[in-house]
């Protein structure tokens, strides 16, 4: 269709001027992890870490640290625009003006742009996890195959990132719920889901066993860990629900939250069809699930990508609805659509405006003269970013720790904290570098890099 063709080159044009800038900390820590690497298959069992992300390690691997960061990104943006198409077949059976709509907000929406142009794996995810309902809903149609294209979705998705093990459970307990409406007999639940999730659990076994067993030998790492609170998870599911849609921050997170699912219960009320209860189950249960679980680190919207992902289908399905039907509806439907068109592009703008980041240059002119000290308040964090453009330069910087400040011979010559400018060194009347890691060049609008 020519229409989902524009929008999909609409979305690759949006993805491409995202992908511009330096190699964020957490892409640069993905290369730092493979560096010690001597054979691609250590990916999937030496490297034990939340920031390993097997098919973007393999991609960046292969393609080393050298490329240009277009091309170190150039995964995500090819799954960030099939995505597109994936929505727009998710929406197929909604009819025309669904599959457009669908599309349309995949493309412009600000997450996924962000995570489209990113070298991580939350751009697969996204994929798959669309491309998992699809071929699960034709699973239980009974069509020849899409049994194996299912366990080849959810292994991909589990290679592009582990928190695909939340789509798993949506899909499994949405089996569960219409083969009980259907039969009302817990050993035909128990026999469908066995029949329909068997083929995913033996093509991930082997990658379950290989981080198992790397888990065993070397540990697993998580790159911080900050405690569950109900304030966290407003930040985190409320920002995603809000860059989603490019919606004003001045109602709060937690209002955006309810609302949401508010209208994804409302519609699963008068709309009783198959995709209703996965709604309510992937957009208002899994949430709650995480919450009531306690989960670390739910102020990051990307730790609802997959909730995020569901509530983008249901919008799109709800506008399309809207569309096909006359007068008010209409009316509002398309509203609703510039509302969020304008919305996201506002949202772009600003990421275009601040960008990922320009950390080569400020690396360049602190060592330009030599080797150079320097000091941070992110003693972990901000060592990745400048060894990295540093060995891209063939120079030196060396970090003096806390705890060196005083017998190193003189103070650092250069800091990082405040803001990104340089200014004179009262104290030393030796330039240094000031520039916030957590600030906007790193976090992107709404925190997504964070």
């Amino acid at each position: 269709m020519l229409a989902i063709l524009a929008i999909a080159v609409t979305g690759l044009v949006l993805r491409l001027l995202g992908a511009r800038g330096d190699l964020w900390l957490d892409e640069i820590w993905s290369f730092a992890l493979i560096e010690p690497l001597t054979s691609i298959d250590q990916i999937f069992w030496r490297v034990n870490h939340d920031n390993n992300h097997f098919l973007n390690s393999v991609y960046l691997y292969l393609i080393g640290p050298d490329a240009s960061p277009l091309i170190q990104r150039g995964l995500s943006i090819a799954l960030g625009v099939a995505t597109i198409g994936a929505a727009a077949v998710s929406a197929a059976s909604r009819g025309r003006q669904a599959m457009i709509a669908t599309s349309l907000l995949f493309a412009v929406s600000y997450p996924m742009i962000h995570y489209g142009s990113e070298a991580r794996g939350y751009a697969g995810l996204v994929l798959f996890t669309l491309l998992s309902v699809v071929f699960l809903e034709r699973r239980l149609d009974s069509r020849r195959w899409s049994g194996v294209a299912l366990a080849a979705a959810i292994l991909f998705g589990f290679l592009c990132h582990l928190t695909m093990i939340g789509m798993v459970a949506v899909l499994a307990i949405w089996t569960a719920w219409l083969a009980w409406q259907r039969t009302a007999k817990v050993g035909r639940v128990v026999a469908d889901l066995a029949s329909i999730f068997l083929p995913g659990l033996l093509a991930v076994l082997p990658l379950a066993v290989g981080v198992f067993v790397g888990g065993r030998l070397f540990g697993f790492s998580v790159g911080g860990v900050s405690p569950f609170s109900i304030a966290a998870f407003a930040q985190g599911y409320g920002g995603m629900i809000r860059s989603l849609f490019g919606l004003p921050p001045w109602f709060g997170d937690g209002p955006y939250i309810v609302a949401a699912c508010c209208l994804v219960g409302l519609s699963a009320g008068v709309w009783r069809g198959r995709r209703a209860s996965l709604y309510a189950i992937g957009i208002i249960g899994l949430p709650l699930l995480m919450a009531a679980a306690h989960l670390p680190n739910l102020e990051f919207p990307r730790y609802f990508i997959i909730s995020g992902t569901l509530l983008l289908l249901w919008a799109g399905e709800m506008i399309g609805r809207g569309l096909d039907a006359r007068g008010t509806a209409r009316l509002l439907a398309m509203g609703a659509l510039v509302i969020v068109v304008s919305g996201s592009i506002s949202s772009l703008l600003q990421f275009y405006q601040y960008g990922r980041g320009s950390y080569a240059a400020i690396v360049d002119e602190m060592t330009r003269n030599g080797a150079t000290t320097y000091a941070s308040d992110g003693n972990f964090r901000t060592p990745i970013v400048v060894n990295y453009f540093a060995a891209r330069m063939d120079r030196r910087a060396l970090l003096v720790p806390d705890d060196g400040m005083c017998i190193s011979n003189g103070p650092p010559g250069w800091s990082s904290r405040g803001t990104w400018t340089n200014k004179p060194n009262m104290s030393n009347r030796r330039p240094h570098a000031l520039w916030r890691m957590n600030g906007p060049m790193r976090r992107g609008i709404g925190g997504f890099q964070a």
